[in-house]
């Protein structure tokens, strides 16, 4: 069962981040598709609407953006 937000939940996010490190292009896109997918289907089991989904699935989106971000950045800086 997925709990909500989905933006707080650190071992989906950290999971979702390892996981797009790994793969890239279409692959990248390919895992990406098949893991909200996969997400949005069970929060429409547990009742979500589609507006809230949308809102679950952009929120998930900017953090794992911003946790690629940051772990590049201290990738480069050398304390990754």
């Amino acid at each position: 069962m997925i709990h909500f937000p989905l933006r707080l939940r650190t071992a989906l996010i950290r999971s979702m981040v390892d996981d797009l490190e790994a793969v890239h292009g279409t692959k990248a896109d390919q895992f990406w598709r098949t893991r909200i997918a996969g997400i949005v289907d069970e929060l429409r089991t547990v009742g979500l609407s589609s507006t809230e989904i949308r809102g679950e699935i952009l929120d998930l989106l900017q953090i794992i953006q911003e946790e690629l971000l940051a772990r590049s950045k201290r990738s480069a800086a050398g304390t990754y």
